[in-house]
């Protein structure tokens, strides 16, 4: 008697990772890359040391991130994604942990590089577009983009709460608790919902029901199986590398502006509890802007996408460069959070357009080790400026220039999906 095919459920499990990956991310982003800002004045004023000092920490995190993607995606490729996803968030939640001990600025800037980098490459940026990918074709931008609202909701919840406990205490305190609240919701989220492969549930992407004969898929195995030397031919592709400069502009800019958004505040006298509020409403606005985003990865050309996140960019730069008021500041807080948002689900569309799904998370890791290393630098230059001129001024011009080159470099961009050697 032949077998059966599986019956397709009545909700796709794919839709229940987007909601984990949704989460995941608001753990990672909301402890690392919008909480920066916000920790960085408490250190300027505990240990006494000038802005330059300090963002070196946010240097030398953007540095080890382009350092360790590229090994970490190579070990997303190869090995199970919850394993992984568990074990850099452990990791992350032991470097706050260690960072609330130290005696000197040093150890705040060394836990910021060392530690919190694994952490925060896999969960804000490696791990979801990849599982993402492989579960989801015909709604690939959708999902991306709706699990990147995590990235927004974790800028939303986590610096308001930990500014709170700040208050009441004092950052060390605050650092234990987001170290160890983070490692545990992290492992309890991923060992009880993550799941590789859509074979490994009887479905095929997008929900479409497989053969019960068909549910052992090889694909499982795909990834392992790949040359390694094909990252030669990556880097041989001139698509590559025009995307991994446009990458790297737009991480800078966003490197610099997270790491001092409340400090742009404060710095005009603004309370610390208010200058938060600018980083939650950069998280608000992302949160409607990635879905809309996601979905037009879907439907038009990714280069029209590339050029939009650009031209916004531009026009919120611009705007941050003539801020005097705290009014000012949340419009272009505003402006520039709508092309935030669309940075997150438009990297995994674009990697998926341009290259083999077997070798996203060794492409993803690879262009994040260019953009990063690149954008590490962004902070402590940013740190220098103000110091040495009491303004962000010319740094924002600088930036403005940054931007209009890559974008100027789009129509260079040819969109295929190159096949292996």
């Amino acid at each position: 008697m032949p077998e059966l095919p599986i019956r397709k459920p009545p909700v796709f499990y794919g839709w229940w990772l987007v909601l984990a990956c949704l989460l995941l991310q608001a753990i990672g982003a909301g402890c690392t890359m919008y909480l920066f800002s916000l920790l960085a004045g408490e250190v300027e004023r505990d240990f006494e040391v000038s802005r330059a000092v300090v963002m070196m920490a946010a240097t030398g995190h953007g540095f080890a991130m382009g350092v360790f993607a590229p090994k970490l995606g190579g070990l997303l490729d190869r090995y199970s994604i919850r394993s992984v996803v568990i074990g850099s968030a452990m990791v992350m939640g032991g470097g706050f942990v260690l960072i609330s001990f130290t005696p000197t600025v040093w150890g705040f800037v060394g836990g910021y590089t060392l530690l919190i980098p694994i952490g925060s490459a896999v969960l804000t940026m490696l791990f979801s577009p990849m599982l993402l990918s492989r579960w989801f074709e015909r709604n690939r931008g959708l999902a991306i983009g709706i699990a990147g609202l995590g990235t927004q909701f974790g800028g939303l919840v986590v610096p308001p709460l930990v500014a709170l406990i700040i208050e009441a205490y004092d950052w060390r305190f605050a650092m234990r608790i987001v170290g160890i609240a983070a490692a545990l919701l992290v492992f309890v989220l991923a060992r009880t919902v993550l799941v590789d492969r859509p074979s490994e549930k009887g479905l095929a992407p997008d929900g479409d029901p497989i053969d019960a004969t068909q549910h052992q898929s090889t694909d499982r195995h795909a990834d392992r199986t790949v040359d390694d030397g094909v990252t030669a031919v990556i880097l041989r592709d001139r698509n590559f590398w025009l995307a991994a400069f446009g990458m790297s502009v737009i991480v800078s800019s966003y490197g610099v502006l997270l790491s001092n958004l409340a400090l742009f505040a404060t710095d005009i006298g603004t309370p610390r509890e208010q200058a938060a509020l600018l980083i939650s409403l950069f998280a608000i606005i992302g949160m409607f802007s990635s879905p809309i985003a996601g979905r037009l990865c879907d439907m038009i050309d990714i280069r029209w996408i590339f050029a939009g996140i650009f031209a916004i960019n531009i026009v919120a730069l611009s705007v941050f460069s003539m801020a005097g008021s705290y009014r000012e500041l949340a419009v272009a807080t505003v402006i520039v959070a709508l092309a935030g948002g669309a940075i997150s689900p438009f990297y995994g569309a674009m990697i998926g357009r341009l290259f083999d799904l077997r070798l996203f998370g060794r492409v993803l890791g690879t262009m994040s080790f260019i953009s990063f290393s690149v954008a590490g630098v962004a902070p402590v230059i940013s740190g220098w400026v103000f110091d040495l001129t009491n303004s962000y001024r010319m740094l924002f011009i600088g930036l403005i220039v940054l931007m209009a080159i890559p974008m100027s470099l789009i129509p260079l961009i040819r969109v295929r999906r190159p096949t292996l050697a």
